[in-house]
């Protein structure tokens, strides 16, 4: 049974192994967009932050790139789970 709501409780389907990795990634995605104004601030030695700064938009960008990757590898269809009750 590999389709995507193939689970009998929703303990089952958060005990799925795509659905634990996918939710790991996505937090460190969602981490960082969160931190990506103070790593850039760290980096440049500054107190304030131009919006338009290359590397706050790079880390922004990358931070939802990581964070939509975690999204779609939680959805991913499995047979197996962790869960064997």
């Amino acid at each position: 049974m590999s389709n995507l709501l193939s689970f009998s409780s929703p303990l089952e389907f958060l005990l799925r192994y795509t659905v634990i990795t996918g939710a790991f990634i996505a937090i460190i995605g969602l981490a960082i967009v969160f931190m990506a104004k103070r790593i850039t601030m760290a980096v440049r030695k500054q107190d304030t932050l131009d919006k338009s700064d290359k590397l706050y938009i790079t880390l922004f960008v990358v931070g939802i790139i990581i964070l939509l990757v975690g999204a779609i590898v939680m959805v991913l269809p499995v047979g197996d789970t962790l869960y064997k009750g």
